[in-house]
């Protein structure tokens, strides 16, 4: 992490690579016009991911204002016990339950089929399924608050994706003009020590 002493050097290396400066090189001024350029693009991700997580708010509004109005909810009798079913996975295991449940359609008949139910579910009590336009059973639309709660991951991820990247991309810069920088002064330094050694 970087501290003020760190800061502040750096700002006074970028204030003497682009000002008038008699040690100034080239390469110190185009390596300074780098950073400043991802420094900008390190300040333009929060407006960047903000306008990403507002597209995507607005995307998943509309996806999930499409899913209500073709789905409704229903309160299905349980008509067998539930059957635990167990998840085995690389770290860790999960276990869902099943049950046979029975609701009646907007057409007015019974329907029957076997949905995912609360672990807590008991024979003869209910459940709230949703359905679809034809009592097929689906998943329930999301809600404002998931529809937030997703729009706020993208933008977070991508303010965070962006400034690790231009932080790795700035270290690069100085790391790679560090080094040219180090074999000039080389190539200059046996020059001038070789006229040195003549006098």
């Amino acid at each position: 992490m970087m501290d003020g002493n760190s800061l502040r050097a750096g700002v006074r290396w970028l204030a003497h690579a682009l000002w008038r400066n008699p040690l100034r090189r080239r390469l110190d001024r185009v390596t300074a016009i780098a950073i400043l350029v991802l420094l900008g693009a390190a300040v333009l991700m929060v407006p960047a991911a903000i306008v990403a997580g507002n597209a995507n708010y607005a995307a998943e509004a509309r996806e999930a204002a499409v899913a209500a109005s073709t789905r409704r909810p229903v309160e299905a009798v349980v008509t067998s016990a539930p059957v635990a079913h167990v998840i085995s996975g690389a770290e860790h295991e999960s276990t869902s339950y099943s049950a046979g449940v029975s609701w009646t359609g907007a057409d007015g008949r019974a329907h029957v089929d076997t949905a995912a139910v609360p672990a807590a579910t008991v024979l003869g009590g209910t459940v709230r399924l949703w359905v679809d336009r034809v009592d097929r059973i689906t998943v329930a639309p999301r809600s404002e608050a998931q529809v937030r709660a997703s729009a706020g991951a993208v933008a977070f991820e991508i303010a965070v994706a962006g400034e690790l990247l231009c932080a790795g991309l700035i270290w690069c810069v100085r790391g790679i003009a560090d080094a040219c920088a180090e074999r000039a002064w080389t190539r200059e330094w046996k020059i001038v020590e070789a006229k040195w050694l003549e006098h």
